[in-house]
């Protein structure tokens, strides 16, 4: 499986006032993480759009597990890779490191989408490229 490591400085506005990460930050930093896997195998997320007639790939469920907190200062690395494909979504996994413990286990699943034709304003989920599929696995 292709991996990509992506490293965040924790900042005073990620934290409580206890300088503990406030939880939605994790599912931030799992999005960019995700940007960051595209751009690891070669791909520029914008192009991808415009060469595969794609409006994005929305989540469709999200899910973390809290092991350890992170604060204030700290220097995570979040761990992502592609963990599970189907016809028209993927899994990205993604696990975060603070200085070597694991402190978040989650995951992210994104559908292949573009335009519903017959439907404005509405997606339809599309079969993910084979170029995609062989670079990110």
């Amino acid at each position: 499986m292709k991996s990509s490591i992506y490293r965040v400085v924790v900042e005073w506005g990620d934290a409580d006032p206890a300088r503990i990460v406030f939880y939605p930050k994790y599912f931030t930093w799992f999005d960019a993480a995700t940007r960051h896997l595209f751009v690891s195998a070669g791909f520029k997320v914008p192009d991808i759009y415009d060469q595969y007639g794609v409006i994005g790939m929305p989540i469709a469920e999200t899910n973390a597990k809290f092991l350890a907190p992170s604060k204030f200062a700290d220097e995570l690395e979040v761990h992502s890779g592609v963990s599970e494909w189907s016809d028209r979504f993927f899994v990205v996994s993604h696990k975060i490191y603070d200085a070597g413990t694991l402190s978040v286990d989650g995951y992210e699943k994104r559908v292949w989408a573009a335009p519903h034709p017959d439907k404005p304003g509405r997606l339809k989920a599309l079969p993910v490229p084979d170029e995609i599929r062989s670079r990110l696995s």
